[in-house]
């Protein structure tokens, strides 16, 4: 499912709304491993270190996580924390999408 989350710090600085799109689509166990060997790929001193401290976001057990997050890999939408979704996104690394369900 596709919901849309209203910007409002962006809608005031472009003077116009802006939203974006959320997948909520489940995201298979293979392309979430292939999305965390591209992760694991940056060499980058400082984000490896930023990394290790936020290596297990999104389990339940991270240090961004309020304990309710323990959802099974096929089930996360993201990278499990901004600082890992903004070292991604830095480096050009997508979170990988679920494959549009037919009907």
């Amino acid at each position: 499912m596709t919901r849309y989350e209203y910007d409002e710090e962006a809608s005031q600085r472009w003077h116009m709304d802006v939203g974006h799109e959320i997948d909520e689509r489940p995201t298979p166990v293979a392309r979430w491993v292939d999305a965390m060997r591209r992760l694991n790929s940056i060499d980058d001193p400082l984000a490896r270190r930023i990394l290790t401290l936020h290596r297990d976001c999104g389990s339940g057990s991270g240090s961004c996580d309020s304990g309710s997050e323990d959802e099974p890999i096929a089930r996360r939408i993201g990278w499990g924390c901004e600082t890992k979704s903004a070292i991604a996104h830095h480096f050009g690394v997508d979170y990988p999408v679920a494959p549009i369900a037919s009907d």
